[in-house]
C-alpha cells in the first residue's frame, strides 16, 4: 500500500479507470460509456485506456517506495512576473 498526495494505492492501475483518481460517473444503475475526469491531472480519459506515460512513471517510482509510503506531488505553474 502506497499513498500518493493522500489517496491510497494498493496496485499500480492497469487502466485509468481502476485508478482511483478517476471519475466516471457511471454505476450500475446508468453505466456511462464516455469519457471520465481525472480528478489528478484535470483531464478527460476513456476509462479503458492505459495510464498516460507520466501516471506510470509516477507509479513506478511510489511503487519502488517502501511500503507504506507517503508520496506528495506538487504541480509546478510557472510564474508570470506579477
Amino acid at each position: 500500500m502506497i499513498t500518493i498526495n493522500g489517496t491510497t494505492f494498493y496496485d499500480k492501475p492497469g487502466s485509468c479507470g481502476s485508478c482511483p483518481w478517476f471519475n466516471s460517473g457511471s454505476s450500475r444503475l446508468s453505466p456511462n460509456p464516455g469519457k471520465g475526469h481525472c480528478t489528478m491531472f484535470d483531464e478527460m480519459h476513456h476509462r479503458y485506456i492505459n495510464p498516460p506515460r507520466r501516471c506510470q512513471k509516477l507509479f513506478n517510482k511510489a511503487f519502488r517506495m517502501p511500503e507504506g509510503s507517503n508520496l506528495v506531488i506538487v504541480i509546478n505553474s510557472e510564474n508570470d512576473g506579477n
